[in-house]
């Protein structure tokens, strides 16, 4: 992104779309089994259960 964009818009482009990862980030959270009762899933296991609905 850097030869494209420059050093100062590609981390702004990073800051935007989250590329400033830090541990905070990362850890693991409890709010989908808070929220709804049930553990999180993967998106790729939703599609899969769902896909049907959009053809």
């Amino acid at each position: 992104m850097v030869a494209i964009f420059g050093a100062e818009a590609a981390d702004a482009v990073l800051d935007v779309t989250g590329g400033d990862v830090n541990d905070e980030l990362l850890a693991a959270r409890d709010t989908v089994t808070r929220i709804t009762g049930a553990p999180g899933r993967p998106f790729r296991r939703w599609v899969e259960e769902n896909a049907a609905a959009f053809r």
